[in-house]
Parts: structure tokens; C-alpha cells; sequence
């Protein structure tokens, strides 16, 4: 009896360890799959499923320890890294402690330097004072950014600020003065609503490009994964439309200075969509975030689809995920400081 388990575990050691490494180099390829249809679902079922399942499939080899070789045994802990990298795992960039703020001015050899605090949070439909309560106003950040705030009354709500606006549930609340220059709604592609909106932010170390952002979310393909009907169709016109959302937001981001983008991107940073369109951007939380900062969570499981990028003329002095009480999203609250 003992023989004849351990000839099974000895059987299957091998292709449970070849497995476990296609399966790593899978998922770590995510940001650079292709753009086929027929990767589509695949691709929204990894980026958005649970992804703990991988660092239990990898620890189910240590129970066939006994049957691998000192160098697959070796090979083991770069398949938990890489785990744990697709758990979206974060480490402070060391380079992040010692970057500098590279605007300059050439017309005087004073330096002014000052800070500017940027909160984005999706608020699910909410807005009553006792909702947003538990959100983190109350640490009075420079701009405030909303996403799904239809139903939110500004002229009862942050007295402190004096400047506000809201768009088909885009909202900012501003210290400073702005200028609303470019609103983009999904009607360019027969769609609803508006995904961003541009302002240019007037401050005491000269103007912020700023953009408000709610991508389009790939729901649906992900209720049809649930429900197992796999419909392609449908699958391929929501992955274009969140593409084509993000290729307009990225050129307008394009060779700006003191540049922020803002909000709920719908999209993990590790999605190819976002790969090929904000890479030119830092992200606050996968620069200087730790540990786990999942900003959208459900019953089972957590993926950061929010989002503060920044241009290199900011240098990101903390960024943090604030665990509040109500809804599904979890607000993001970075500070920068600016030098001209």
C-alpha cells in the first residue's frame, strides 16, 4: 500500500512541478499578452479572479519534496516569488527614497518647494455625510477626487474648500482654484456616460495637470465566467472600449509636465491595457506602497484597480489605502512634494 502511493506521488511530482512553473511564467506575462480575442476572457479571469490560488497550487509542492531535484527543490522558491508578485505583493522602491524633483526654474536661483495632497475614492453611489464620513476627508487633503458620486450634494458637504465641481458623478473638491479644459464621454463609441474629465489646477507653484478617471468595467464579462457563459462578443467589445478610454486619457497625459491621473482605472496594474498606456506615469501604491493594497475587495478576495499617477516632476512623499468602513472600494490618499 505505502509502494504503491509513493509510485504515485513519484508519477505525478514531475508534471505537477511543470505545471506550477507554466502557470508562474502565465501569469507573469499577464502585462505583455497580446491583444486576441480569444485571450480576452482568460485574461480578465486571472487579472480579477482570486489570485491566491497560485501560491496554493505552488506550496502543494512541498508535498512532493521528496521526488524533486535539489535544483526543481531551488527552483521552488523562485516559483513562490513569483506568487507572491502576482498577489500583487508590494516593496518600497528603493530608488523612490532618493529621487528628487526634477523641475527646475532658469529664471530665478530661488527654489520653492511645497507640498500637494491628492484623495481619490470611489464612492459607490454615496454621499450622504455619514457614508462619506469613514472616508478620510478629515486628514483635509489638497483635491479631493470622486467617482460614483451621483448622488452627492457639494453645496452641504466639505464647507473647508472652496472650489467644486461635479459631472455625471466626476467630482473634485479643490483648495486651490481650477479650470475644467476637456470632458470625454462614452458616446465616442456609442457608450454612456463620461470616463474622464481634465482640469488644470492653479497653485502656488504654478499649474497641475489633473485628470479624473472612471474607465469602464469589464462586469460583465466577469459575471458571465460566474455564470459560465462565455460570450466573446460581448468580451471583445468591452476590452476595446476600456482600451480605447485609456489610449485618450494617455495622450493627453503625454509630455506634460506636474501631470496627476486619478480615480478608478478598473484595471489591476498588471493588465496589458495599462502597460501599454501608462507606463510613463508612476504609480504612487507600486512605488512606495507595502504589503497587500487591494483598493476594491469582495466576499473572497481584493485587486487594486485604483489608482494616483504621477509625472516624474513630483517626488511621492507617502501614499496609503485607507481601510475605510463603507463600500467596496477603498479610498487612495498620496502626497507630493513639488520644487520649481
Amino acid at each position: 500500500m505505502k509502494n504503491s502511493i509513493r509510485n504515485i506521488f513519484q508519477r505525478l511530482s514531475q508534471p505537477y512541478f511543470i505545471f506550477c512553473c507554466f502557470m508562474c511564467l502565465l501569469v507573469t506575462l499577464l502585462p505583455w499578452w497580446p491583444t486576441h480575442e480569444i485571450l480576452i476572457i482568460p485574461k480578465y479571469a486571472l487579472l480579477f479572479g482570486p489570485r491566491w490560488w497560485l501560491l496554493i497550487t505552488v506550496i502543494g509542492l512541498f508535498v512532493f519534496w521528496r521526488y524533486l531535484s535539489k535544483r526543481q527543490l531551488q527552483f521552488s522558491s523562485l516559483l513562490m516569488l513569483l506568487s507572491l508578485n502576482y498577489l500583487d505583493f508590494q516593496l518600497p522602491s528603493v530608488a523612490s527614497y532618493f529621487s528628487t524633483s526634477t523641475s527646475t526654474s532658469t529664471s530665478t536661483s530661488t527654489t520653492i518647494s511645497s507640498e500637494i495632497s491628492i484623495l481619490s475614492a470611489n464612492i459607490g453611489g454615496g454621499g450622504s455625510k455619514n457614508e462619506l464620513d469613514s472616508i478620510g476627508f478629515s486628514m483635509e487633503p489638497d483635491i479631493i477626487l470622486l467617482q460614483e458620486a451621483r448622488r452627492i450634494e457639494l453645496s452641504t458637504l466639505f464647507n473647508d474648500y472652496d472650489f467644486k465641481e461635479c459631472i455625471s458623478g466626476l467630482c473634485i473638491v479643490s483648495k486651490y482654484p481650477f479650470k475644467q479644459v476637456k470632458v470625454l464621454s462614452r458616446k465616442l463609441f456609442q457608450g454612456w456616460g463620461i470616463f474622464a474629465v481634465f482640469y488644470e489646477i492653479e497653485t502656488q507653484f504654478g499649474m497641475v495637470s489633473l485628470a479624473n478617471v472612471h474607465f469602464e468595467t469589464p462586469r460583465s464579462v466577469l459575471m458571465g465566467l460566474i455564470y459560465r457563459t462565455f460570450d466573446f462578443s460581448l468580451a471583445t467589445t468591452i476590452d476595446s472600449n476600456r482600451q480605447f478610454e485609456a489610449e485618450l486619457v494617455s495622450l493627453w497625459s503625454q509630455n506634460k509636465s506636474h501631470t496627476l491621473i486619478a480615480g478608478d482605472f478598473n484595471m489591476p496594474e498588471d493588465e496589458n491595457t495599462y502597460q501599454r498606456n501608462f507606463t510613463h506615469l508612476n504609480n504612487a501604491i507600486g512605488t512606495k506602497g507595502f504589503g497587500f493594497n487591494a483598493t476594491k475587495h469582495t466576499v473572497w478576495h481584493g485587486v487594486r484597480i485604483d489608482h494616483v499617477l504621477y509625472s516624474d516632476d513630483f517626488k511621492l512623499k507617502t501614499v496609503d489605502v485607507i481601510e475605510s468602513i463603507n463600500g467596496d472600494h477603498r479610498p487612495v490618499i498620496a502626497t507630493f512634494s513639488v520644487g520649481n
